[in-house]
């Protein structure tokens, strides 16, 4: 286990030195975190027995978890343990097996790498390594996506975060004015497909216009909702987006001196209705996830109103090739056959797009791997895209 999979002059190190670098608000030179990180060769080591830890097995589980690179001085809530545990396979495994949720907090620099505590609150801006995988390391900051480390494949991805994530997919299919119309709608799916992703029995997500119904040929539902039920989260992130705006409003005006004490009052009552319709819409997301754990799709539009689920998509035997494109790399594959994608659930949703071109899919399989099926017009065929999932591993809680 002593083989450097990382070394010095490797591109992952390189990211995560560079995104340093960049940081507005560095560490001071003297924090054994700022040490770490200033530090090639010791930052290999970190990423070297993070891969060796995503390989072992304890207890009959694999090792996932977080590792936050931080000194003491930088968190404001953590426990740190008397005597810091030295950064080892074993150590990492037995750790990450205690805590797969809250982060691990590690640092290094003269006195080497040791992992001083656990953090029950990240500041902003850490970087962090993520072991996703068998053999699936990630790092990021701030949500974005800075390198990937899957099964002996280092890529630097080419879109980093949300936002160049879906421009770069609607670029690539020719989905461009729908990204302009809906641009907000890839962060709130995040929510019910990482609850997919999380119950571990994989599941479909499928998207239909809200001005078309000629999909409801195609997909027999098992469970419908009625139409008040069937907008309850439509409704509350509009609510909550309304009370939000108000409440940005109110305070922007006892900023310039037109408040008053009445009107601070009424702001704190519209910001704590705020709050809840948020806390109320992420839950309502979360459940609409747990509904993929029966067999059948969930079936939703994309203005989040709620159909039903357990349904099952209906289309044609035909056999035809897709187009794929990797989400990480941003690389495109055309004439794809459709026992490539993989199984039936997959294989479903290609058939579907194919038959409705104005849907779209998402697919999770049991194994957390999650693909987008979607007509390109600029492709003229199904395109998937794929490795979706390391897009959004820092919203997925364990």
């Amino acid at each position: 286990m002593d083989a450097c999979i990382f070394n010095s002059e490797s591109a992952f190190v390189g990211a995560l030195q560079a995104s340093a670098r960049a940081d507005a608000n560095p560490p001071p030179p003297a924090c054994r975190a700022a040490q770490l990180l200033a530090d090639a060769v010791q930052l290999s080591s970190l990423c070297t027995t993070c891969f060796w830890a995503s390989l072992e097995v304890e207890e009959g589980r694999e090792v996932r978890g977080t590792l936050c690179i931080c000194s003491p001085e930088q968190s404001q809530l953590a426990r740190a343990f008397t005597t810091p545990v030295p950064l080892t396979v074993a150590n990492l495994v037995a750790l990450l097996t205690a805590s797969p949720r809250s982060p691990l907090a590690v640092h290094g620099g003269p006195q080497g790498l040791h992992v001083w505590g656990l953090l029950d609150t990240e500041p902003e801006g850490l970087l962090r390594l993520r072991l996703a995988g068998n053999g699936i390391l990630l790092a990021s900051r701030a949500h974005q996506v800075l390198a990937l480390l899957n099964h002996g494949v280092m890529s630097i991805p080419v879109a980093a975060d949300e936002d160049s994530l879906a421009l770069l997919v609607a670029r690539t299919l020719g989905k461009e004015r729908a990204l302009e119309k809906r641009g907000g709608l890839s962060g709130k799916l995040i929510r019910v497909v990482t609850t997919m992703i999380r119950h571990g029995h994989g599941g479909t997500l499928l998207l239909v216009p809200p001005e078309d119904q000629s999909w409801r040929e195609g997909v027999s539902l098992r469970f419908y909702f009625d139409e008040h039920s069937a907008n309850v989260l439509h409704d509350s992130m509009r609510n909550f987006q309304a009370d939000m705006d108000e409440a940005v409003r109110g305070y922007d005006e006892l900023l310039s001196g037109k408040g008053s004490c009445d009107s601070i009052l009424a702001l704190r009552e519209r910001y704590d209705t705020a709050v809840f319709l948020r806390t109320l819409s992420d839950a309502l997301f979360r459940r609409v996830g747990d509904l993929s754990l029966i067999d059948g799709a969930v079936v939703m539009d994309m203005e989040l109103r709620l159909h039903g689920f357990g349904a099952k998509l209906l289309f044609g035997p035909e056999e035809f090739s897709v187009a794929t494109l990797n989400a990480v790399t941003g690389g495109v594959r055309l004439g794809v056959p459709l026992a490539e994608l993989g199984g039936m659930r997959h294989q479903s949703a290609a058939r579907f797009v194919r038959a409705n071109r104005a849907t779209d899919v998402f697919v999770v399989s049991q194994d957390g791997r999650l693909s987008m099926f979607s007509w390109a017009d600029k492709l003229d065929c199904v395109a998937v895209v794929r490795n979706l999932e390391h897009f959004i591993w820092e919203y997925r809680q364990f």
